[in-house]
């Protein structure tokens, strides 16, 4: 098992297929750390940038009022598939 690191994002990258951006800090694999770092995407965050339990709890309960609130787009429906030629 790898272990992972925290790092803060200092110019957006994708992370797990989702964009991390700058100011936020993510938690990555140890080889991905040192490329991101390397590179100048991520320095090493601080126990102040960790966000708190507290904070994330507040997040996620913002989040899902949120999409209880109806604000989000309706899916659009499934497209039929095309023969190719």
């Amino acid at each position: 098992m790898s272990k992972t690191v925290m790092l803060k994002v200092t110019s957006a990258f994708l992370v797990g297929g989702d964009v991390a951006r700058s100011g936020e800090v993510v938690e990555v694999t140890t080889a991905e750390a040192k490329d991101l770092l390397h590179r100048g995407k991520a320095v090493l965050a601080t126990a102040a940038d960790e966000p708190t339990k507290q904070s994330t709890e507040a997040e996620q309960d913002a989040e899902a009022g949120d999409q209880a609130d109806g604000d989000e787009p309706a899916a659009k429906p499934a497209s039929k598939a095309r023969k190719a030629k």
